[in-house]
């Protein structure tokens, strides 16, 4: 009975500490793209200049991939809860900063501080996960709804910013984050085990340095190009990120605690793990970034409509990520990411038929909902790849790791797919409507190629092996 009773509470503490982080993780998601249908209001509202509103998005992109995996190794070093603490607080009080921005200069610089936030909450709190949910079946099914929760926010923040914007004002879809930030502030301190003691290292700062400026560097060219395409800016960033970059690994080859531990890629799971994050969040960001402006600037959807109709496809991610982790431990995360590739693929195929006379619901959604299911399928098996076989001790490195593989792959998903449909709409002819479509068809075909790239990682995947300490 005594050990019915401990079991119980386990479970019960387990599905709450699961709940916390996922709510934690979900308000990080959802400010990536809740800003995206409040963009206009934003401008008009604080009359912002067309070349720079688009740094409302590029700057909080910029410092939540920049700070990712040097974020990771703190929480290794100081502990996680500790780390998704500061990350939380720092958020909070960022969101609170744009809800009340008066002028552009501010309302960038807080977007930026809120990444730096999300950058020390999110691999914080996928390190929480992985620790405290042993691999096999728990962590997978953990790893499946919180790849769930990551779906849903990134889908449902086109939704919440349209319903905010359209019925109050652009700045609540920032102030909505201080009530929230403040509950799982709490829920943390109450709820989440305490940090375990852990042997005093040094923080490796040289190398977090240079890794950071070479990620920020990377990030910046990426999201750059899709605006300004490849002018010498955009080059000037491009090779200071190789330059960065290369200085960071011959430091860290001299450094006896790295940053990153580069003797981690020396695991095949590590490796094929990222790369196929890299490739899904870019094909499924492309297709959504093409989505949102093929209804809008071609079918004449309101904002408010958009949100509305990607609901049906907030709601297949919902169902088969909550699955994905179950499904790892019947089929294998093999079989399960060639599925998810397929799938994609076979969306990508069906949305290149798009016409300048569409259809929402004919033409766009049976294939935007094949893409969100298998990006919803694959993701548990990626994040389940990626840490498997990863020490404890090294969890929030492997964590921040994944965490900037995906958002480097949609910066870089978005970025080359976009660079992609705007060639082929400037040497298209007929209408604007006509070369833009024809732009995105283009587009979307050539997004195809990020689940070919998941299946060739596939074959080449070994068996998931346990941590070692």
């Amino acid at each position: 009975m005594t050990n019915e009773i401990d079991a119980q509470r386990q479970a019960t503490g387990s599905r709450t500490l699961l709940t916390v982080l996922c709510l934690a993780q979900f308000m990080l998601i959802l400010d990536v793209t809740v800003v995206a249908v409040a963009i206009p209001s934003m401008q008009s509202a604080l009359h912002v200049a067309p070349s720079d509103i688009q740094w409302v998005t590029t700057a909080y992109g910029i410092t939540f991939g920049g700070f990712l995996v040097s974020s990771g190794r703190m929480a290794d070093l100081f502990g996680p809860k500790r780390i998704l603490l500061w990350g939380l607080l720092v958020f909070t009080v960022a969101s609170a900063i744009c809800g009340a921005a008066q002028e552009p200069v501010t309302l960038f610089v807080a977007r930026g501080l809120q990444g730096v936030g999300a950058a020390m909450v999110s691999p914080a709190a996928l390190a929480l996960l992985t620790t405290n949910f042993a691999e096999g079946d728990a962590r997978n099914k953990a790893l499946g709804i919180w790849g769930a929760v990551a779906s849903i926010g990134g889908i449902a923040g086109n939704l919440v910013g349209g319903v905010l914007t359209d019925l109050a004002t652009w700045r609540l879809i920032f102030l909505v984050n201080i009530p929230i930030g403040l509950v799982v502030l709490l829920l943390i301190m109450r709820k989440v085990p305490a940090d375990v003691p852990r042997a005093r290292q040094r923080l490796d700062l040289p190398g977090a340095v240079l890794l950071t400026a070479a990620v920020v560097s990377v990030v910046t060219a990426v999201s750059q190009a899709a605006v300004r395409g490849f002018d010498p800016v955009v080059g000037v960033f491009a090779v200071a990120g190789v330059v960065l970059l290369v200085a960071f690994v011959l430091v860290e080859l001299k450094t006896a605690e790295p940053v990153l531990k580069l003797s981690m890629f020396r695991n095949p799971n590590v490796r094929y793990g990222n790369i196929t994050s890299v490739v899904a969040a870019g094909a499924s960001a492309g297709a959504l970034f093409f989505c949102t402006l093929y209804v809008q600037q071609i079918i004449g959807l309101t904002p408010l409509q958009t949100g509305l109709g990607f609901i049906p496809v907030l709601g297949a991610i919902v169902v088969i990520s909550t699955k994905a982790g179950a499904l790892v431990g019947k089929f294998g995360v093999r079989k399960l990411i060639v599925a998810a590739a397929l799938i994609v693929a076979a969306g990508l195929l069906l949305l290149s038929f798009v016409p300048v006379d569409g259809s929402f619901f004919v033409d766009v959604l049976p294939g935007l909902m094949l893409v969100g299911i298998g990006s919803g399928l694959s993701l548990a098996p990626a994040m389940i790849v990626s840490t498997t076989g990863v020490a404890n001790e090294d969890q929030g490195l492997a964590s921040g790791l994944l965490s900037t593989a995906q958002q480097v792959g949609s910066a870089l998903g978005v970025a080359a797919l976009n660079t992609v449909a705007v060639a082929v709409a400037l040497g298209a002819h007929g209408t604007a409507q006509e070369a833009a479509t024809r732009g995105y068809q283009v587009g979307f075909l050539t997004a195809i190629l990020a689940p070919v790239i998941m299946i060739l990682c596939v074959l080449v995947i070994p068996k998931p092996q346990p941590a070692t300490s």
